[in-house]
């Protein structure tokens, strides 16, 4: 579940259904159950795009990686110092990323780029899940939210490499109409993405939002920035 190490990569990262929730007061009760049985950051993870000014986190996140998992989203093994040079090479005008927190703590990402000059209308993303946030359905959902994301900001062809070893992932792809080309121990997914509408554009503000206002009841201390997704560049 990853993109290639920033060397070989052509862009610098290389490195469902939606229904009616409970109302305020069923959120509430829910959320003192979760709180008194310990269980409330486990069942529901928080997700939410990253901020800049919470890079350290995401690179905190990148660095807890195990060996495997580290290999898998970099399609190659990685060293801490070269970790650190991919996340300070981020630019972040071509580059979203959502993130799955825990207790306040990042445990999941995925990452998306572009470049609208070189390679218009296209993009890749890796994702990274450390092994407690696993087989948890979270990979699903950060998939279907990046998907959305780039639709939104006029993606319209994206791809993602993963191991060939991967069963996970490469179901992952097909159940989000991700057509695979093998090649050799890699995988590359590729996904054609209709043009942006309202129902879209909707359902990434409304998703933005409910992040927003879980990672408050969190506790997180970093507020997101609720913004309207652009059609000119691609981070938002």
């Amino acid at each position: 579940m990853q993109q290639r190490a920033p060397e070989r990569a052509p862009v610098s990262i290389r490195p469902g259904s939606v229904s009616a929730g409970p109302g305020p007061g069923e959120k509430r009760s829910a959320q003192m159950r979760f709180r008194k049985s310990g269980t409330a950051s486990r069942a529901m993870p928080v997700i939410r795009k990253i901020m800049p000014t919470e890079l350290p986190l995401y690179r905190a996140h990148l660095l807890r990686l195990d060996r495997a998992d580290r290999h898998a989203r970099f399609a190659g093994t990685l060293s801490d110092e070269a970790v650190e040079r991919h996340c300070a090479a981020i630019d972040w005008g071509r580059t979203v990323i959502l993130g799955a927190f825990e207790d306040g703590a990042l445990r999941g990402a995925v990452e998306l780029c572009g470049d609208r000059a070189l390679w218009p209308e296209q993009a890749e993303f890796g994702i990274s899940i450390e092994s407690g946030m696993q087989g948890k359905g979270v990979g699903s959902t950060l998939v279907r939210r990046i998907l959305i994301v780039a639709r939104n900001r006029g993606i319209r062809h994206i791809h993602m490499i993963c191991l060939s070893e991967n069963i996970r992932m490469r179901a992952l792809a097909r159940r989000y109409g991700g057509r695979l080309a093998p090649e050799g121990d890699e995988t590359i997914a590729l996904f054609e993405l209709p043009p942006p509408d309202q129902f879209s554009i909707a359902l990434e503000a409304l998703e933005e939002g409910s992040g927003a206002f879980n990672s408050i009841l969190s506790g997180n201390t970093v507020a997101p920035r609720l913004s309207t997704p652009p059609r000119q560049r691609l981070a938002a």
